[in-house]
């Protein structure tokens, strides 16, 4: 494909949300496949892209002699529109039954597809400018989603969202300017364009500021508080948001300014680098430990992703192949459970109206094929084996046992902790849903059940991909790795 077609995976969801939220579509019906329609079109094109893989550089817009807004397609962009572009058909179908009964749909589906053109600007960006104008967007076009519900909690979380995204974005602006004022470069080069700045004080600084920055959406402690407060939204909203578009776009980031910006050859050894790696083992023993006493069901799964993002950052904070190759297999892998288990949570509260753990015991035989595909992916993060969870764990392990430094092995004891927590916030809750006799309880009636195909069919789609990836673990872990070095 030619390489000026890159601009179609961002412009296509851009003006079909436009027309989605403003054309007068005859009926919801109509409104609903127009939107399949488009997202599927935009599946369809990136999937063209991964198959055909263009060499080149799209400039959109030349700012100055050596800044410009432009898209390239390399390894890690496959890796991160492959994941976009599998999850959102899945979860724009799933949001339909979701929806179906809530107001102001044009404006929820509109900003909703936008989004994915948007995210697909993220993982297209060809250097820290551009990512960073669509990285700003994607704050832009997501507020509205979840503030949609416009109460006083939706409003709140909203305005939590902005300061924190608005804070965050300074800091890596600041941090993307310095590394430009001292190497006059901001293009995407795998190792680094400031590898021969060894030792240099100014760009260590600047590459904290902008782990910081890009940390803000990737939930670090702690900057993390916008995260739990956002689950207030529609679970269509939040399964993207800890999933795929925002969280992921926020690591994403923080991988691009690592390898392709500031590089290895600068950070490893300093004190940089272990502040980096200090706060990801952190930031994973807190947020596996505040999902454990969450008992409001989508704000755990909320400090779950606070803690799973981290497992990204800190193996990519090894600032070695062979950790980010775990990191990104974590990014591709909890996309997929993350979502799954969010998609389970939301059937809970759209066809029961329970929001909180202790009201789902018994539940399980009243929507078995619900809870079950919850345990599964409650496995699967756990990390048991077969399960991808185990795949990107065991390989994050690895390959901070490889490194043989203190901080390494920190890193270690906390993701054992968190494996140990995971089990103990997700596993219980799914053995209780199925052990208590429900037709001897007056708290269920005969509306509490299963949900229809709209939301079974992802279910079935996202288990069917989560014991793909775990049974074949070892040939993705080798394709991400020849993808991100460029053999591939």
């Amino acid at each position: 494909m030619n390489v000026k077609l890159l601009i179609l995976p961002v412009l296509i969801p851009l003006l079909g949300g436009i027309c989605t939220a403003l054309l007068p579509f005859r009926s919801g019906k109509t409104r609903d496949h127009f939107t399949t329609g488009v997202v599927l079109l935009n599946s369809a094109v990136i999937l063209a892209f991964l198959l055909s893989r263009p060499s080149g550089t799209l400039t959109l817009l030349r700012l100055t002699g050596a800044l410009s807004l432009a898209l390239r397609l390399d390894g890690l962009s496959v890796v991160f529109l492959a994941l976009i572009g599998f999850l959102w058909p899945i979860a724009i179908f799933y949001s339909f039954e979701y929806m179906e009964h809530e107001e102001n749909l044009p404006r929820f589906f509109g900003f909703y597809t936008m989004s994915y053109g948007v995210t697909a600007g993220v993982a297209l960006s060809a250097n820290l400018i551009t990512m960073y104008f669509f990285y700003e967007l994607l704050t832009l076009v997501t507020i509205p989603l979840v503030a949609h519900d416009g109460d006083r909690r939706s409003m709140s979380a909203a305005r939590k969202y902005i300061i924190y995204s608005i804070g965050g974005a300074a800091l890596s602006f600041a941090g993307i300017l310095m590394l430009y004022s001292r190497t006059g470069c901001t293009e995407y080069i795998f190792g680094g364009s400031a590898s021969a700045f060894q030792g240099d004080s100014f760009l260590l600084i600047a590459y904290l500021l902008t782990f910081i920055g890009f940390g803000v959406k990737s939930a670090i402690f702690p900057l993390h508080a916008w995260l739990p407060a956002a689950s207030v939204a529609p679970t269509p909203v939040t399964a993207l948001l800890h999933a795929v578009a925002v969280v992921k776009s926020g690591v994403f980031a923080s991988i691009r300014s690592t390898f392709y910006a500031f590089g290895p050859a600068l950070l490893a050894g300093t004190w940089a680098q272990k502040t980096a790696m200090a706060v990801a083992a952190f930031t994973i023993l807190f947020g596996s430990c505040m999902a454990l006493r969450e008992q409001h069901l989508k704000r755990r799964l909320a400090y779950s992703t606070v803690s799973n993002l981290s497992y990204i950052l800190f193996g990519m904070s090894l600032m070695t192949v062979n950790g980010l190759t775990a990191g990104l297999s974590h990014m591709l892998f909890h996309g997929i459970m993350k979502i799954t288990l969010f998609f389970c949570a939301g059937t809970v509260l759209c066809k029961t109206g329970r929001e909180y753990v202790p009201q789902t015991v018994g539940l399980g035989r009243k929507m078995p094929l619900t809870f079950l595909t919850f345990g599964i992916a409650g496995l699967a993060l756990t990390g048991t084996p077969l399960l991808p969870g185990f795949v990107s764990k065991i390989n994050l392990l690895h390959a901070a046992a490889d490194l043989e430094n203190p901080f390494a092995m920190a890193g270690i004891a906390a993701l054992l902790l968190s494996a140990v927590l995971t089990a103990a916030y997700l596993i219980p809750m799914t053995v209780r849903s199925f052990l208590v006799n429900t037709e001897a309880s007056p708290s269920f009636s005969d509306q509490d059940k299963d949900p229809g195909l709209r939301m079974l069919v992802p279910f079935a789609v996202l288990v069917a991909a989560m014991l793909m990836l775990g049974i074949h673990g070892e040939p993705v872990m080798d394709a991400l790795e020849r993808l991100i070095t460029g053999s591939l």
